[in-house]
């Protein structure tokens, strides 16, 4: 068992270290994790600067590519770093892309951001990685934001992270054979509603970890004694799967 969302990096003003993170993620049992890191958040970020973080934790740990999947988080502001695609997976072995509608902007009336996506989802698609979208309820992020280039480029497999709106997710994953849902950030409510809907098979494993602790604890109106730590939150994360009905 895989879990297929996971974070390291940066996160606001909380740092979560890679080393800890897998740690905790393996002793949880789980088979291996795919990863983005979240400190693609950070404003004015350069891509040399991901990639440094993502090669030095891969250069010292010893770990399959099918287990320990880097994913590739783009945002916009690579466009004007002038770097071709091609050229992210020449020195990170990338296992899938990711793109974050509500972390960072995506103006579809832009043409070199319509342009981009096109080359993300058509090399996904022909070099079999799949494409983790973030949805929400924002509007800008809505599970079908990016309907067109799920719609186009049948062959990439698109995975539609949180299940948000869950009636415009259940529509997609129905409409379209290549659209997929991650459940990290899903209720348990929501999720018997897509295994009822006869989606099943198109349920794959994330949990969000640790953005999940990280709102838990700033977010949480229970006080400071009842702060969760690392890894108890990744137990409760997990716990919410519903394994044996999935």
């Amino acid at each position: 068992m895989i879990d297929n969302h996971v974070h390291i990096g940066q996160y606001k003003e909380t740092y979560y270290d890679p080393f800890e993170i897998l740690d905790i993620v393996m002793s949880a049992g789980m088979e291996g994790m795919s990863f983005s890191s979240t400190s693609s958040c950070i404003d004015d970020i350069q891509y040399s600067e991901i990639e440094k973080e993502i090669t030095i934790f891969l250069s010292q740990i010893s770990y399959n590519t099918e287990i320990i999947r880097p994913f590739l988080w783009y945002i916009p502001d690579y466009i004007n770093q002038n770097i071709k695609i091609e050229e992210f997976f020449t020195g990170i072995p990338y296992k899938g892309i990711k793109i974050h509608p509500y972390a960072q902007s995506w103006d579809l009336n832009n043409i070199r951001h319509i342009e981009t996506l096109h080359s993300l989802f058509d090399y996904a698609g022909r070099n079999t990685k799949p494409v983790l979208i973030h949805t929400g309820n924002s509007g800008i992020d809505n599970a079908d934001r990016f309907e067109l280039f799920i719609n186009e480029y049948r062959s990439t497999k698109c995975i539609l992270a949180h299940c948000r709106p869950l009636d415009i997710t259940i529509n997609l994953l129905n409409k379209y054979d290549n659209a997929y849902c991650d459940i990290s950030f899903t209720s348990k409510t929501n999720i018997q509603k897509i295994i009822s809907s006869g989606l099943k098979n198109k349920i794959i494993l994330g949990s969000d970890f640790p953005i999940t602790h990280y709102y838990g604890n700033n977010y949480s109106n229970s006080g400071e004694n009842s702060l969760i730590s690392l890894k108890n939150q990744y137990a409760v994360d997990i716990a919410g799967w519903n394994i044996e009905e999935i």
